[in-house]
């Protein structure tokens, strides 16, 4: 599919509803599905919090006096913090790998399996 030549508002307003989406002249042609830099100082910023989130989430120490309901519950706070929309009671096995995490949406009891890969058309 080639690139569109103009941006989408209907998609520019359901991004904005998204928590952490990093918004910029390049943000807006990303979403809408054109040519843009992604070397642009708000989306690196953005992708290095991601990277954040998702070190901090993919290798949380199991400690000795951690149970795994205490496991679950700290990864589902970086979950909520990484993705634009999360229910309740989310999990990924790790490792999660994600450029941005800001145009994730999941509901409620959410699960994916280990290497869980997002592919949106």
């Amino acid at each position: 599919m080639p690139p569109r030549d103009v941006k989408q508002p209907a998609l520019l307003e359901r991004a904005k509803a998204l928590k952490n989406t990093p918004w910029c002249d390049e943000c807006e042609r990303m979403i809408s599905g054109m040519l843009y830099n992604s070397f642009g100082p708000e989306l690196t910023e953005a992708r290095f919090r991601a990277r954040k989130l998702i070190s901090k989430y993919n290798n949380t120490p199991i400690l000795d006096h951690m149970s795994p309901e205490d496991l679950v519950a700290e990864r589902e706070t970086a979950l909520h913090e990484l993705f634009g929309s999360s229910g309740s009671n989310i999990y990924v096995e790790p490792p999660l790998f994600v450029d941005y995490g800001c145009n994730i949406i999941v509901g409620d009891n959410f699960y994916a399996n280990f290497q869980y890969v997002y592919y949106h058309v």
